[in-house]
């Protein structure tokens, strides 16, 4: 391979690895985003079964 084509698979390599890391980074942030999501969601499910436990032992 000549140094000329060498050059050019290593930037052309260096493109493709620079857009697959953007890409994954996307997807990273997307799966922090799902996750405050369900940490928010579990806060407010731990909530309402406090409040049920709480009548339960009203009830008693």
């Amino acid at each position: 391979m000549a140094s000329a084509e060498h050059q050019e698979l290593v930037e052309f390599l260096g493109r493709q690895f620079t857009e697959i890391a953007r890409q994954f980074a996307a997807i990273d942030r997307r799966f922090d985003g799902m996750n405050d999501q369900f940490t928010e969601l579990r806060r407010e499910m731990l909530d309402h079964f406090d409040k049920i436990y709480l009548r339960f032992e009203r009830l008693e």
